[in-house]
């Protein structure tokens, strides 16, 4: 999918004005179904505003997200599922993942030195420039990680 406003349903294209969207989907952690979700992320961050570049890089964040999620959470199995929700709201998109998978390190996922030798551990940092606000947490049921963007030109709450 391309991540062009004019690609949007008409009744779609006012994004934020037309009051917030919220959808849930339910997937298995099986790495062929990411195309699905890129293209789904690409269109929303489109229709809600976002120029290209910007579509581009909330795509590849949730896109790692998800990748991090099935390799260390699930251990690379693809038969667990991932709830995976998006809110857009008049000011940003939020995603939230949950999983019933391993706890993850929260020191593991917080800000570290980047190893420029390290063949993997990117995509936390990839995540953590490219959003605005990043949360992780452990939940009774599993883990739950929040993403958010705010559109360009809003001013972010303290």
């Amino acid at each position: 999918m391309n991540c062009d406003k004019g690609s949007a349903p008409e009744h779609l294209a006012n994004g934020p004005r037309g009051g917030p969207l919220k959808f849930r989907m339910r997937l298995a952690s099986d790495p062929r179904l990411l195309p699905v979700v890129r293209g789904t992320v690409s269109e929303l961050a489109a229709v809600w505003g976002f120029e290209i570049e910007q579509c581009q890089s909330i795509t590849l964040a949730v896109d790692e997200a998800l990748c991090n999620l099935i390799q260390h959470a699930y251990k690379n199995r693809c038969d667990q599922e991932i709830e995976l929700s998006c809110q857009a709201d008049s000011d940003c998109l939020e995603f939230s993942f949950v999983d019933r998978g391993e706890a993850v390190d929260p020191a593991r996922i917080c800000a570290q030195p980047l190893d420029e030798t390290a063949l993997g551990g990117r995509g936390t940092h990839l995540i953590r420039q490219i959003m605005d606000e990043v949360c992780y947490e452990r939940l009774p049921e599993g883990n739950r990680l929040r993403l958010k963007k705010y559109l360009p030109g809003i001013k972010r709450s303290a």
